[in-house]
Formats: structure tokens, C-alpha cells, sequence
């Protein structure tokens, strides 16, 4: 009976700690993504799709301050 519980507690504790790792990895990539596109922060990339701008923070800033100039940067040149 005790081998029983501590088998399925066992499982249980691998179980989370995959589902830990897993998660820890995806929201780095999410981070990463977010950082890559040029948004500030995870929030300010919520914040522009729910306005319609999921993959461009250029077009989300202009939307919120219309009239700001923004530069370009050398690669956009």
C-alpha cells in the first residue's frame, strides 16, 4: 500500500517538474520574441495585439501617440 502512494506521488513530482521546465522554456522564447520585435515588455505586446498591432510595435507607438515622429532605425533605412 505505501509503495503504491509513494509510486503515484512520485510520478506526480516528475510530472510537475516537466511541466515547470516546459513552461520556464516557452516564456523565455516569449520573452526573447518580444524583445526581438521591438516591443518594451511582454505587457506592451499584449497591449498591441489587443489593438490590432500583434507584430508591430512601430505602427502600436504611433497609434498611441499620433503625433510623435519616431526615428528610423538603420535598418529600417
Amino acid at each position: 500500500m505505501i509503495s503504491r502512494t509513494l509510486c503515484g506521488l512520485t510520478v506526480l513530482a516528475m510530472a510537475a517538474v516537466l511541466s515547470g521546465v516546459v513552461v520556464g522554456h516557452l516564456w523565455e522564447r516569449y520573452t526573447e520574441e518580444t524583445a526581438a520585435l521591438g516591443f518594451s515588455g511582454v505587457y506592451e505586446r499584449y497591449l498591441a495585439g489587443q489593438a490590432g498591432f500583434v507584430d508591430d510595435a512601430q505602427g502600436y507607438r504611433a497609434a498611441l501617440h499620433p503625433g510623435i515622429v519616431q526615428e528610423a532605425s538603420a535598418s529600417e533605412e
